[in-house]
């Protein structure tokens, strides 16, 4: 009976471990990944400034899912990365497309990544220093009242991005 017993309470103990950890919920964000018209340029920002860790590069074999899902010519060429991003394995990553005109991201922008950092304000600097577009760093409360410093810009390929610390 004690055997029994102690088999339930780590049943309902990993179960509860696994809710509290987000294991099968759903949904659940994989990834963000954007088109790049140059990885080694790009990982400048995600990895070298942002401080994101480089999981793998590889390159995508023609005609793969992927040139589906991007609708990408037969005669281009891809490459990627995937990133950690915090706890996150493969969290984030970069698609670098060759031998296709990628299309012009300027105007009205209709997606953004929305990355907590550390150490906004030297990360800012470095984004400066680059000539990338960016807002100037602003300063609000979340609506649970915390308060925090946030910041957009703008990489190499158009992609909007907003970093934030919270404080």
């Amino acid at each position: 009976m004690m055997k029994l017993a102690i088999k339930k309470y780590l049943h309902y103990s990993l179960l509860f471990l696994m809710i509290s950890l987000g294991i099968n919920a759903s949904p659940d964000l994989k990834r963000i990944n954007l088109i790049v018209s140059d990885l080694d340029q790009s990982l400048e920002i995600y990895r070298d400034v942002i401080g994101m860790e480089v999981f793998e590069i590889k390159n995508s074999e023609k005609g793969s899912y992927a040139y589906k899902v991007f609708n990408l010519p037969e005669e281009s060429d891809m490459r990627y990365a995937s990133l950690n991003i915090g706890s996150k394995k493969r969290g984030f990553s970069l698609t670098e497309i060759k031998n296709a005109q990628l299309p012009s991201l300027d105007g009205i922008k209709m997606t953004t990544a929305v990355i907590q950092v550390e150490g906004l304000r030297e990360i800012y600097e470095k984004i400066i220093d680059m000539k990338l577009y960016s807002t100037a760093i602003d300063q609000d409360i979340t609506p649970e009242g915390i308060t925090f410093a946030e910041f957009s810009f703008t990489d190499y390929d158009g992609h909007l991005v907003v970093l934030y610390e919270l404080k």
